[in-house]
């Protein structure tokens, strides 16, 4: 039995990255592959850029490949947010830790956020919120800042998006076909999960 540890943003994604990844895993029969628990917690890129090497000891503990899961819809100095960018500076930080890196450690960004890909997906948010099958759901919505804003407005003022309990449901519906076709940062997620769990 080999062993996946997660690292997440949030407690929203602690609970849904984990019910994404066992989907692909059963999806490529994966099935000898265990994950390590609750995921560990890091906040957003800021604090990992200043606490890396404290999250990554942690994570290593664990004796296995690491999946480190964030979003990117911060901005520094102004300037939007870029996965190449954020995973060239972490991994020239990582080479500068004064650990043993010999397990796998890969990064995977959502663009936005991990909400994103339910708005780009659609069918697990209209099947979940009952909402009518003909709604036309902006495609640019999956492309812009605040994703949850973005699916509050779907459900109106009367319901709201409530990311400890729904974040986990919705993923556990998303279709992974659709997902792959309509969604850049789901393809990467999924590359990530698969290059560090398939057998070389």
């Amino acid at each position: 039995m080999s062993k996946l540890h997660l690292i997440v943003e949030g407690e929203g994604d602690a609970q849904a990255v984990p019910v994404l990844v066992r989907k692909i895993l059963e999806a490529h029969a994966l099935h000898d592959v265990q994950l390590t628990g609750r995921p560990q917690i890091s906040g957003d890129i800021h604090k990992v850029s200043k606490r890396l090497g404290d999250f990554l000891g942690y994570g290593l503990k664990n004796a296995c490949p690491i999946l480190w899961v964030l979003d990117c819809d911060d901005k520094a100095d102004g300037t939007v947010g870029c996965p190449v960018r954020h995973v060239t500076n972490l991994r020239s930080s990582m080479r500068q830790l004064p650990i043993n890196l010999n397990q796998a450690v890969d990064f995977s960004f959502f663009t936005k956020e991990f909400e994103s890909l339910f708005l780009a997906e659609q069918q697990a948010l209209k099947d979940f919120y009952r909402l009518p099958a003909d709604l036309e759901i902006d495609p640019g919505a999956a492309l812009r800042r605040n994703a949850k804003g973005e699916i509050g407005k779907l459900l109106g003022k009367d319901r709201g998006y409530k990311e400890s309990i729904d974040q986990a449901k919705l993923a556990a519906r998303l279709d992974l076909g659709t997902c792959r076709a309509v969604s850049r940062d789901y393809r990467h997620f999924e590359d990530a999960v698969l290059r560090l769990c398939k057998p070389q």
